[in-house]
C-alpha cells in the first residue's frame, strides 16, 4: 500500500494556478508514477490532490485507462478527510503510470480552468467551508462523484460531470468559496440523477430486447 500523509489544508500563500505551473517543471522524461506525482505535489492539502487528480477528466477526451486508479485515489482521500485518518492507496494503482506528454497534457488543460476561476473566487459562506458536519457532508459527496467516475460505462459526459462536481466542492473548500461549493453540491445532484437515468433507460432497453426474445419480467 502506498503512503500519503494526512494534511487537510493548502496553506502556500501563492495561487494555484502557480504551484500548478511549477509541477510540469518537476515531472521526469519517462514520465511519473501515480505515488512520484503526489509526491511531487506534496504537503500542500490533500483536498489540493483531488482537485489535481479530477484533471484529465476536465478535458473534453479523457485519457483511456486512468479513471478507476485515480477515482480510487479521490475515493480514499475523501474517505481519509471525513475520519481524519491516514490515506492508504494500493501499490498497483500508486505504481500507474502516466507518460510527460499526457501529464503536461492534463496540467495545461486545468490551468486554462483554474486561472479564469482564481477571479471570481472569494471566501464566503464560511459555514459552508468550516470542519464541522458540512466538511463531512463535503467530502461524501466527493466519495460519492469518485465512484461515479470509477464506473466503466462509455456515456456523454461520463467523467466529466462527476469530476466538475470534486473540482468544485475540493477548491471551495481551499479557498473558503461556499459559492464555489454550492456549484459543487448542484453537479454533484444533477450527475447522480444523469447516472439514475442512464441505468433506468439501459435497463429498459435490455427488458425490451429480452421481450422480443419471449422472456417477459411483467
Amino acid at each position: 500500500m502506498g503512503l500519503l500523509r494526512l494534511s487537510e489544508r493548502f496553506d502556500g500563500d501563492e495561487q494555484f494556478s502557480v504551484f500548478i505551473s511549477e509541477i510540469s517543471s518537476k515531472i521526469p522524461g519517462e514520465g511519473i508514477t501515480l505515488n512520484d506525482f503526489l509526491d511531487v505535489i506534496g504537503e500542500r492539502g490533500l483536498f489540493m490532490s483531488c482537485v489535481i487528480l479530477t484533471a484529465p477528466f476536465l478535458l473534453p477526451v479523457s485519457i483511456p485507462g486512468i479513471s478507476i486508479p485515480l477515482g480510487l485515489a479521490i475515493f480514499l482521500i475523501s474517505i481519509s478527510i471525513m475520519f481524519n485518518r491516514t490515506v492508504l492507496i494500493p501499490k498497483r494503482f500508486m505504481d500507474y503510470k502516466i507518460s510527460k506528454n499526457n501529464v503536461e497534457t492534463i496540467l495545461n488543460g486545468i490551468l486554462r480552468i483554474l486561472i479564469p476561476l482564481e477571479k471570481v473566487i472569494t471566501p464566503r459562506l464560511f459555514f459552508l467551508t468550516s470542519k464541522t458536519k458540512m466538511e463531512y457532508i463535503n467530502c461524501s459527496l466527493m466519495a460519492l462523484s469518485a465512484i461515479l467516475l470509477m464506473i466503466p460505462l462509455l456515456i456523454p459526459l461520463g467523467d466529466f460531470l462527476p469530476a466538475y462536481g470534486i473540482l468544485f466542492i475540493a477548491l471551495g473548500t481551499i479557498e473558503r468559496d461556499g459559492y464555489l461549493i454550492l456549484a459543487g453540491y448542484i453537479t454533484v445532484i444533477a450527475t447522480t440523477i444523469y447516472y439514475i437515468l442512464i441505468f433506468a433507460v439501459g435497463i429498459e432497453v435490455i427488458i425490451t430486447i429480452l421481450s422480443y426474445l419471449g422472456l417477459h419480467f411483467r
